[in-house]
């Protein structure tokens, strides 16, 4: 069911419910397959018996429909992918957030000058107390990566040193990899809570194409964050296989907030000012 919080301009909804408030924006009919989100909207006072959105909702609405700067995360962790992120409009920004397992999506009203913040928090960025590495870039490829994970889901042990001595000897034997960036790279491995990816999109100003920028960092618990630098985001379909090059370098929590920050773009590079 979708819900509302009026004091703090939040909303829930799944998927079809945003197809509901897609059709109404678009003056086109609701469909079959979506009578039954518009009566949920209807049940909560959100649109009218004449399919008339609410004011308050209408800025939500607004920034789905025509979009100054999209931002689209994906968190990767033992329950699966979630997607999250955000959308500056002409006269409102929202930060949206999912929960593993559930269709719907949580959206707050925020400020576009504390949207870093707030991309931040959804992705569980927080100062660590992690000690530098042995070495702070590890380099291999997709496919040693792939048999590392392959490896991990068929550890038959709880041993964490066990597990540890298993993984080692197949990341040794698939990728050549040696000591220091032996060790550094299993133990990344097995101290993995997720990963998240985030790009950001936006019309440009100059040619009225699309920029697009993105980065992947790896959160490594008591190890850290480590920024996957190659491949390179934003990743091209079919760019990547087996061989490419995979490098993580090793990022402390300031110059992982740097990053977040340089991903949106700058007043300049919109077509549509927007006050940040």
């Amino acid at each position: 069911m979708p819900s509302f919080d009026s004091g703090r301009d939040r909303y829930r909804f799944g998927p079809e419910h945003l197809g509901v408030l897609g059709c109404l924006y678009e003056g086109k009919r609701v469909t079959s397959d979506l009578v039954k989100a518009r009566q949920e909207l209807q049940a909560i006072g959100l649109i009218s018996d004449d399919d008339v959105v609410i004011p308050e909702l209408a800025r939500l609405t607004d920034a789905l429909a025509e979009p100054i700067v999209l931002v689209q995360i994906e968190t990767t962790g033992g329950q699966g992918m979630t997607n999250h992120g955000a959308v500056i409009g002409n006269d409102a920004c929202y930060v949206y957030e999912g929960w593993p397992g559930e269709p719907e999506s949580e959206f707050v009203r925020t400020d576009p000058s504390t949207l870093v913040w707030s991309l931040a928090r959804v992705v569980g960025l927080r100062d660590r107390d992690a000690n530098p590495p042995a070495v702070a870039v590890v380099t291999t490829t997709i496919g040693v990566v792939d048999a590392g994970f392959v490896a991990l889901s068929e550890t038959d042990t709880d041993d964490v040193e066990e597990a540890a001595e298993q993984l080692r000897a197949v990341l040794a034997v698939e990728g050549g990899l040696a000591d220091p960036e032996l060790t550094v790279f299993t133990h990344l491995l097995l101290q993995l809570n997720g990963n998240w990816r985030m790009t950001v999109a936006w019309n440009n100003r100059e040619s009225g194409g699309t920029d697009v920028r993105g980065i992947t960092v790896l959160d490594c618990g008591p190890l850290g964050y480590w920024l996957r630098e190659r491949p390179a985001e934003p990743i091209l379909p079919g760019t990547v296989t087996s061989d490419s090059e995979f490098r993580l370098v090793f990022t402390e929590t300031p110059r992982v907030w740097e990053l977040i920050s340089q991903l949106l773009p700058g007043v300049e590079e919109l077509p549509i000012p927007v006050e940040r």
